[in-house]
């Protein structure tokens, strides 16, 4: 019988993964092209016919055997330096040191804002996310607002701190943003207080111009809740890595559910639109109310 064998494990579970490629189901290598490798043919016990021995052809077969030895390693070793040598040329080269311009004066604040829809949701394994949304109102562009969330008993004690950032990197004023703060196996608390720090950074950062719109709700397969709707590039750039990240929100204002997705589609040129979907999984009843945001990057122009 043929058996086919992994040459990594040698396990005999192999797939067909495609057309051409053949995969082992137990440590999941891909197997070389021409698909499996057989095992050793069975041995086979009788009279077998031996050659006669030629002691000068012996000592012929060792020397060029030691030869071709030397050869492989040598070309090995020599291939492995010049390649070490290349990728530590490269890193170098890859290495970019940022000069930050000192006439920028950024500096770090506790920006003035408001704070809303702020709940706690546990996930069912212990942890339990602190998600809102978060208005600036400082008079100033935030760079990468960082959230610190105190759990309190019922003393006011501080029983954990965690902290996490916001959906969005930039934030101008008056602009709002998602944050999501994860307590990791949380103690017991009754309350908590929300912080906010960040850089300033100036209000001259080109952003792409993004808008969701023909947002509905509906359900999926499993009876789940499904946000879907429409983004749209309205700007003149191509926008790279865009994500959307939305709030189910209850009558007391309360955030029930919160999800997000990023673009299949790498780059998201202008005026194009596109499909979008998010699925629930927590909340039970179409919300109340919803807030959705999206943001993205501005593709680089490799020209400039």
């Amino acid at each position: 019988m043929n058996t086919k064998q992994c040459p990594s494990c040698g396990s005999t579970n192999i797939y067909q993964e495609s057309a051409t490629v053949y995969r082992c189901g137990d440590c999941f290598d891909r197997l070389p092209t021409g698909s499996m490798v057989d095992l050793p043919p069975p041995k086979v016990y009788g009279t077998q016919q031996k050659s006669e021995t030629n002691p000068l052809g012996n000592w012929k077969n060792l020397i060029t055997g030691i030869v071709v030895v030397w050869v492989v390693l040598g070309s090995s070793v020599f291939t492995y330096f010049k390649n070490l040598q290349l990728s530590q040329g490269n890193s170098e080269e890859e290495t970019t040191t940022i000069k930050i311009d000192p006439n920028l004066e950024s500096i770090e604040i506790n920006p003035e804002g408001e704070f809303q829809f702020t709940t706690p949701i546990p996930d069912g394994i212990g942890n339990i996310y602190i998600v809102g949304k978060f208005t600036n109102k400082s008079g100033q562009t935030l760079l990468m607002p960082k959230f610190t969330v105190d759990l309190l008993n019922e003393e006011g004690t501080i029983v954990g701190s965690n902290e996490g950032y916001a959906e969005k990197n930039v934030v101008s004023d008056g602009e709002s943003v998602i944050f999501q703060v994860l307590a990791e196996k949380a103690p017991n608390f009754s309350n908590f207080e929300t912080k906010v720090t960040a850089t300033t950074i100036p209000d001259d950062q080109k952003r792409p111009e993004l808008v969701l719109k023909e947002i509905d709700f509906k359900r999926n397969a499993y009876k789940e809740i499904k946000l879907v709707g429409k983004i749209k590039n309205k700007g003149m750039t191509t926008a790279n890595f865009t994500r959307i990240t939305c709030l189910l929100i209850d009558k007391q204002n309360k955030t029930i559910d919160y999800g997000s997705i990023s673009l299949e589609k790498e780059d998201f040129l202008p005026k194009e639109s596109l499909n979008f979907e998010i699925n629930f999984a927590r909340a039970k009843k179409i919300p109340d109310s919803y807030y959705c945001e999206t943001d993205s990057i501005l593709k680089e122009n490799i020209n400039q």
